[in-house]
């Protein structure tokens, strides 16, 4: 029960995390000649908004600007509100509706305008006194942020196993002959690794490297014992070889494969840039 809320929740974390990267985004523009003002504050900003000096028109530069949103409120109930934008001399009114009313003031639906290209400026009236507009441009949703992968991933393995050196701890990756440890590097990254044969018999212990699915390397080990790394449980450690990975220009998949009977122990460690 509890995994399938904590699935659930993921879900709908998702889901507003990609609902919040396609909302639209919002610059504020100016107007070359605004006339009185008033700060109107809401849950989208706090903003002055202009009304137009008497029998003149709010000029507004749209140069790059493809869509405007024109927000407005009023100070007292308006019987008819109303707005006229002029585009290349093409006049067109549009009709406010209230949308609430917030303290003293009755906020309008805003208004979206769609701006013709190479449209140097438009000019925006209203005619009615108690009216503020303020002017807007709507940006395109951020593209969402590619996930950065991590350094190292770990794809299979026989299981992870303790290996203790004067009383440290260190977690090694374990593999066999039916099971191959595999991992992949990413974002350029580089690293060698430390393995560790377990020693049974007179046979010497031979690996593989792959990379990419192709082998590249055969490393052999020889017979000598180590008497300072112990693993709880297995017994007869072999000494370590250090083997350094090819150069990871961005991602690579890596896999070591037990070419002789011997279980093996592989720490890999990222060099650093």
């Amino acid at each position: 029960m509890q995994k399938h809320f904590v699935s659930l929740l993921l879900i709908v974390l998702g889901i507003n995390l990609l609902f919040a990267q396609a909302v639209n985004r919002y610059k504020v523009l100016p107007y070359d000649n605004p006339g009185t003002k008033r700060l109107l504050k809401t849950e989208t900003g706090n903003y002055y908004y202009y009304r137009n000096l008497p029998e003149r028109a709010l000029i507004l530069n749209t140069i790059g600007v493809e869509k405007v949103e024109l927000r407005s409120f009023s100070k007292e109930a308006v019987r008819k509100p109303e707005i006229v934008v002029i585009i290349n001399k093409q006049r067109k009114t549009y009709p406010l509706t209230v949308a609430e009313k917030k303290g003293d003031y009755y906020l309008f639906s805003p208004l979206i305008i769609e701006i013709p290209e190479n449209t140097q400026s438009i000019q925006i009236i209203c005619y009615d006194r108690s009216i503020y507009t303020r002017a807007f441009s709507v940006l395109p949703p951020k593209p969402p942020k590619a996930a950065k992968q991590p350094n190292i991933v770990i794809k299979a393995h026989s299981g992870v196993v303790n290996v203790q050196h004067n009383g440290s701890n260190s977690d090694y990756y374990s593999f066999m002959p039916n099971q191959p440890l595999k991992f992949t590097l990413n974002n350029g990254r580089n690293a060698y690794l430390f393995v560790r044969p377990r020693l049974l018999d007179r046979s010497l212990p031979k690996l593989g490297l792959y990379a990419n699915g192709s082998l590249i390397e055969t490393i052999d080990f020889t017979l000598k014992r180590t008497t300072k790394y112990h693993s709880p449980g297995i017994n007869n450690l072999g000494i370590a070889r250090k083997i350094v990975l090819p150069a990871n220009a961005n991602s690579t998949n890596y896999e070591l494969r037990a070419l002789s009977d011997h279980l093996f122990l592989a720490k890999p460690i990222l060099m650093k840039k």
